[in-house]
């Protein structure tokens, strides 16, 4: 699962200093029975579960970077994951949806092109299914950048190639970046017209979105209303879905896995290997152990200096690709490269793997009765 890039801006967090690198030693899972963690990234959560099959990619075929580490055996909240996405749309559902955004889409487009500015209406996106929260994907997986468990991959891949923002929209069918695009070309108070064309003007107290192209669009066309299971559900089940998100996320709320103690501990363990490879992070923000590596990777130039770091959002225009993105370069692997020896010195995607487990049998055993209560109502959607 690819973890998207900040909106508008790459970030980096803390300052960084390159030196040089060092060796490694055998990984080894402590106990009896390793999680397994998939051969490639790009294969689906799905051929991570039990009774199906891991894919393999093309010889000489160069994988893509990813954000999470999928782990191919069961974790304990995976037998709940489904259940926790809570009821989709079937697909007369998913249909009307689709049709009510392109109408608003295309409205606001309209719109914003009678008062002087061009919009592009952007995609619809049926992977949520009509789900606002998808906890599956995070359950099935470990937040850590993938690295193949082969030195001699690493050596050669790195983390594996990650194309720009506007390259992974456009494959997409995603076009929103066009109107930030576009934006861009304005000056400033052209900008300011912009949005206040098409969302209103939150500094008027009074309030301006029903005046505004996004407010005449909801006027104009308003929602679909949510099916009663999904209603339902929330109203049930809402609050243990968002609880389950944040026990496995990595964005370092109060009481996540970032959270964690031992995680921390963790990910000092980790920073003090990469300060001795010649890679020094210093303070932590919302990224924190190897996700700090691959964002250093993917700030590092094809020459091996490093971008200016910025520690506020950029528009994604303002920095060069090889600055945004992995493109393959040697300087770029070896920060790979020294991010692998460390987890090896640490026995990183173990440890952390230990905890989640740990995590996982805690929450089920403070949410059985919520969790069966769960699996029982999923026989009614």
């Amino acid at each position: 699962m690819l973890r998207p890039l900040r909106t508008l801006g790459t970030v980096v967090s803390g300052a960084v200093m390159l030196m040089s690198g060092c060796g490694v030693t055998q990984d080894a899972w402590p106990g009896d029975s390793p999680p397994g963690f998939l051969a490639s990234p790009s294969d689906s959560i799905g051929s991570a579960l039990p009774g199906s099959s891991v894919g393999s990619r093309a010889v000489g075929e160069v994988r893509h970077a990813s954000w999470s580490t999928p782990i191919a055996s069961l974790l304990p909240l995976q037998a709940y994951a489904a259940y926790l996405d809570g009821p989709g749309l079937d697909s007369a559902e998913m249909m009307q949806r689709q049709r009510w955004h392109e109408d608003v889409e295309n409205f606001k487009a309209e719109c914003m092109a009678s008062r002087g500015f061009r919009y592009a209406p952007t995609a619809f996106d049926e992977s949520q299914g009509g789900r606002g929260l998808r906890v599956s994907l995070n359950i099935a997986s470990l937040p850590v950048p993938f690295l193949s468990d082969d030195r001699g991959t690493v050596m050669r891949e790195g983390y594996g190639v990650m194309k720009t923002p506007e390259e992974q929209d456009r494959e997409a069918g995603v076009t929103s970046d066009l109107n930030l695009a576009y934006q861009e070309t304005l000056s400033s108070a052209e900008r300011q017209a912009y949005g206040v064309a098409l969302l209103g003007d939150y500094s008027d107290p009074a309030g301006t979105f029903g005046d505004s192209c996004s407010g005449k669009a909801a006027a104009q066309f308003p929602g679909p209303s949510e099916p009663d299971r999904m209603l339902g559900f929330e109203t049930e089940f809402g609050a243990l879905r968002h609880a389950a998100w944040s026990s496995v996320s990595s964005d370092d709320r109060p009481g996540g896995l970032d959270d964690d103690s031992r995680v921390l501990e963790l990910d000092g363990q980790w920073a003090s290997c990469m300060h001795s490879e010649g890679y020094v992070f210093e303070g932590r923000d919302v990224d924190h152990g190897p996700m700090l590596a691959m964002n250093l990777a993917m700030r590092t130039r094809p020459d091996g200096t490093v971008g200016q770091l910025h520690h506020t959002p950029i528009p994604t225009s303002e920095i060069p690709d090889e600055e945004k993105s992995l493109v393959g370069t040697e300087p770029e692997r070896k920060v790979a490269l020294a991010d692998f020896d460390c987890r090896v010195e640490t026995d990183y995607m173990a440890r952390l793997a230990s905890v989640r487990v740990e995590r996982d049998e805690q929450f089920i055993a403070e949410h059985k009765a919520e969790l069966d209560r769960l699996v029982a109502a999923a026989e009614s959607w």
